[in-house]
């Protein structure tokens, strides 16, 4: 066969497979799988988690993985600048919830320190979010009076060391905005657009999509022609020397990266369903057995093989 034509159809065969990985949601490993899997090294990791519900739901999955491979898992809830610095002096040692380049300035304040592993999920959009019905489309429509008046010259938004807010302090100078950037638990800004969506009352908050909202109600990000959000997605970030001491999760970690509608999908039933974070994670890992083999069947988890998949 020509050299031309095997290297045509060596790319045809790694586009075939790589969508194949996309169905599923995750990347598979590009080497071979190995027979026994890593070493465990360390037992115990610090998996540090934000206070917003998707922040929490996928840390919960990472948990369950982890445990199931070997580990103790201790979760602790921080603020976002805490989880940072406490990655950088080794009192954590991962994060899954690492939003670029929405976090960016504490990469540049503690990046020597850290590590990027692998993406999380993604895409990760965020932003200014409005219900669909408000009469606006850009950020630059929050400059009209009547816009301003039915907002009530507020932006809600979430804990103030959070890069979306860090973000949104910044789309304020630059945009010559007139309004008052509220500070919120997660939760609360999400009480607050429920509140307001279900009462046709506008409002615009720092929103991000996955979250239940996105999947739930009409909403729109508000256009940003001067970029300031940008193209976000969310990564494993980890203490320096995380890879040599839990190979084995480093591993995992690698292959757990999810599609923003799977992180929906969890969102909507923590919501509908009134249910933990925790116990939306371990529904999904449930209802998708053969994901949960690609990505922890070879590093020593105790379950069989799908029957999808014998």
């Amino acid at each position: 066969m020509h050299t031309a034509m095997v290297f045509r159809n060596l790319r045809r065969a790694a586009r075939i497979a790589a969508a194949a990985a996309l169905a599923l949601g995750l990347v598979l490993p590009t080497a071979a799988r190995a027979a026994d899997p890593p070493p465990l090294g360390k037992a115990a990791i610090a998996y540090a988690a934000p206070s917003w519900t998707s922040g929490r739901l996928f840390t919960e999955l990472g948990r369950i993985l982890l445990e199931k491979i070997g580990y103790k898992v201790e979760v602790k809830l921080l603020d976002t600048g805490v989880i940072y610095q406490s990655l950088a002096t080794g009192k954590m040692d991962l994060f899954s919830i690492a939003w670029l380049p929405g976090q960016q300035s504490y990469f540049n304040k503690f990046g020597d320190s850290l590590e990027i592993l692998s993406m999380s999920y993604g895409p990760v959009p965020g932003g200014l979010m409005v219900p669909a019905y408000l009469d606006a489309n850009s950020i630059e429509d929050l400059k009209k009076p009547d816009v301003r008046k039915a907002l009530g010259g507020k932006i809600v938004g979430i804990d103030a060391g959070s890069g979306l807010m860090l973000q949104t302090q910044k789309v304020l100078k630059e945009y010559g905005l007139d309004y008052e950037l509220v500070t919120s638990s997660g939760a609360a800004m999400e009480a607050s657009f429920k509140g307001a969506y279900q009462k046709q009352a506008p409002i615009v908050v720092t929103g991000w999509c996955p979250h239940y909202m996105c999947a739930a109600y009409k909403v729109k990000f508000l256009d940003d022609p001067k970029g300031v959000y940008g193209d976000a997605r969310d990564y494993h970030v980890v203490r320096k020397g995380f890879r040599t001491d839990f190979p084995r999760a480093t591993l995992l970690l690698s292959r757990l990266n999810l599609l923003e509608e799977q992180m929906s999908k969890m969102l909507v039933w923590v919501e509908t369903d009134k249910i933990t974070p925790e116990q939306a994670a371990q529904r999904f890992l449930d209802a998708n057995p053969v994901l949960v083999w690609y990505m922890i069947g070879d590093l020593g988890a105790t379950m069989q093989k799908p029957a999808a998949l014998q």
